[in-house]
């Protein structure tokens, strides 16, 4: 009997994956599926990294409690995917358009698609959206057709060194105009103010969803808690691929011999060994467990310049229904968006009300005590919502997420790591590393998938 052929008795090349977020989730989905053997190691005993969530007591049941309100947009291409293969579209809700109630000193107005419209789509509900006067919609809207115009990819260094608002008032913006529309969308998208995000940031989030195609700015929900949505099905879907998960133990060092990673020692002591390494850990965990030599060199040093933003999210439940809509938001007040848990999760109304109040750029709340967080916002959601003036609050819960995201301020584009290293068996994924986008679930998968391409294609095709 003549010999077999080679490649049939070849074990497919092993791929360690450090960091059990949606980055690296995403990286051993995508390498699985490339017929990698490939083992995921996660410091906690649960999958998810920043988008997770905790059991709360509710009454005679338990509820998922996330550490921060996430959302995704029809645009979130890659994000979507990952969902669509690990069986996880159906614990979410996204609809064909957008329409969000936007509420200032008790005036209502909405913003709302229009899907026949195409590229046009929020045309008619901005027209008679009231925040604005109608000299300011008329500057807005010069102010989106420059957007529309603008090349991004051929000004990134430009637009990435000049902070959003200096963008904006340079093309005519006025306060009221930057406060009641441009920034009520980039402070939730970016987790900052339009001073202190960079211009390129800014005029992405506008490009790839506000002005796309109608479906592309609806903002998608999970109706599960986001360890069911993320972290579970994922595990399902490595185990059940030969995957293994090491959970429990942490990366302590990388150890690199004769230029190429040998090892990584855990923090159990053990040493898991690979042909190819995927980092998806966070930007300061990466440096810390490189031998010093390499976090200190010219490619790895820039990354210490990244810095973080807070989160601050007020989960409240009430003895009663205080609000019908599915999540609004406001202006003028320290609430920014409130989200109606009960209704987007199906929970019976009869059991009261669960919501919560998300606050991004939480920088005035980060320091402030629980128990005068819940008095304040307790007093203002009675203000904002009239229900609420006679509702009870049975039970709140205050989660702080200092390091929610990492900050697109102006300038921080050249900090950003590309997936490849110097070190020829280091790949590197994480939202915070060269993907186009900000610090979002979207660019955490997005991250994954050129990682684990890059380790199959010797000559990959460019993402899009």
């Amino acid at each position: 009997m003549g010999d077999e052929p080679a490649t049939s008795r070849v074990s497919p090349k092993k791929v360690i994956v450090l960091g059990g977020g949606l980055a690296g989730l995403s990286a051993a989905r995508r390498l699985l599926d490339h017929g990698f053997s490939v083992t995921l190691v996660e410091k906690r005993p649960f999958l998810g990294g920043r988008a997770f969530s905790f059991r709360e007591d509710e009454g005679d049941n338990t509820v998922e409690v996330d550490n921060g309100q996430h959302v995704f947009l029809g645009c979130n291409s890659y994000y979507r995917e990952y969902l669509d293969a690990i069986g996880a579209t159906g614990k979410t809700y996204l609809p064909d358009t957008l329409r969000t109630q936007v509420v200032r000193n008790g005036v209502s107005g909405t913003l709302a698609s229009k899907a026949w419209l195409g590229r046009l789509h929020l045309l008619p509900s901005f027209l008679t959206y009231p925040h604005l006067g109608l000299k300011d919609k008329l500057l807005v809207l010069y102010g989106l057709l420059v957007v529309k115009l603008t090349r991004r990819s051929k000004r990134s260094a430009d637009l990435d060194s000049e902070s959003f608002y200096d963008w904006l008032k340079r093309h005519g913006q006025t306060a009221p105009a930057i406060e009641n529309f441009w920034n009520l969308f980039t402070l939730p998208a970016l987790n900052d103010g339009v001073r202190d995000v960079s211009a390129d940031m800014g005029l992405m989030v506008f490009q790839e969803a506000l002005l796309g195609r109608p479906g592309d700015a609806s903002i998608g929900l999970a109706k599960v808690g986001l360890t069911a949505l993320n972290g579970e099905p994922a595990q399902r879907y490595i185990e059940a691929r030969g995957g293994e998960l090491v959970l429990g133990r942490s990366a302590g060092s990388i150890i690199i011999e004769d230029g190429r990673i040998s090892g990584v020692e855990l923090s159990s002591g053990d040493v898991l060994e690979g042909d190819s390494y995927v980092s998806a850990l966070p930007h300061k965990t990466l440096l810390e467990t490189l031998p010093e030599e390499v976090r200190s060199s010219s490619h790895f040093n820039v990354a210490n310049d990244l810095t973080s933003s807070p989160i601050v999210g007020i989960h409240m439940w009430y003895d009663r229904e205080i609000m019908d809509e599915d999540f609004v938001a406001f202006l003028e007040s320290p609430v920014q968006w409130v989200f109606n848990k009960s209704r987007i999760q199906g929970r019976r109304s009869e059991n009261g009300q669960y919501v919560c109040v998300s606050l991004s750029g939480a920088w005035h709340f980060v320091d402030t005590p629980k128990k005068e967080l819940i008095e304040q916002f307790t007093a203002e959601m009675a203000r904002l919502f009239p229900r609420a003036a006679d509702a009870r609050v049975e039970r709140t819960h205050v989660v702080k997420e200092l390091n929610a995201t990492f900050r697109s301020t102006p300038g921080a584009a050249r900090h950003r790591l590309p997936q490849a290293t110097p070190i020829p068996n280091l790949y590197l994924a994480g939202d915070w590393t060269q993907t186009g986008w900000p610090s979002t679930m979207e660019s955490a998968v997005r991250s994954g998938v050129f990682a684990a391409d890059l380790i199959a294609e010797p000559e990959p095709t460019p993402h899009r």
